[in-house]
């Protein structure tokens, strides 16, 4: 899956400092669904935010709420991106073991967007979406809203926690 040309990655920086999380599941579904562009994109990642946050998850089944200023919950991503795909979508931890969530989020990331939580060795604390594999397998495409921009990660900086996209070190989750 590629990125669409007909979306600048620039558009969809991230209006704050925590809605990296609605910004990626709506990145996520412009990949998902071509025809989908949002008319107000900062009303869309507000109500999105408003929305992962809340008690009611976009399947319409109850979630543990979450306070918007922590950012978003990587449950209420998995809800959102199930009802995306028409999947099961689950959260790995990856920080333990970060050649396994390497391995994961290759796999997943080869039929659909996937969530990537990052953030430095205590706690996680950025959201960003992976979309393709870069030529050969050997790095990860993905999209981050801090910067509005496109960014390749090579497999060995997955590997050592040495990520580092929008500051972000240690990579903590694949959704």
């Amino acid at each position: 899956m590629d990125w669409p040309a007909d979306v600048r990655p620039a558009a969809l920086k991230q209006p704050d400092g925590v809605s990296c999380g609605p910004t990626s599941v709506i990145a996520a579904r412009m990949l998902l669904e071509p025809e989908w562009r949002p008319t107000d994109l900062a009303a869309e990642i507000a109500r999105t935010h408003r929305r992962l946050t809340s008690s009611h998850s976009l399947r319409e089944r109850f979630q543990v709420p979450w306070p918007r200023r922590l950012g978003t919950p990587p449950w209420a991503v998995a809800n959102a991106l199930s009802a995306l795909t028409g999947e099961r979508v689950v959260s790995v931890h990856t920080r333990p073991r970060p050649l396994v969530g390497y391995e994961v989020l290759a796999e997943q990331v080869r039929t659909r967007p996937v969530v990537v939580y990052l953030g430095n060795r205590w706690l996680p604390r950025h959201v960003v979406l992976a979309f393709a594999t870069a030529e050969h397998g050997a790095a990860i495409r993905l999209f981050d809203p801090a910067r509005g921009a496109l960014v390749t990660v090579p497999r060995d900086r997955w590997h050592h926690h040495e990520v580092g996209v929008a500051g972000w070190s240690h990579f903590w989750a694949v959704v």
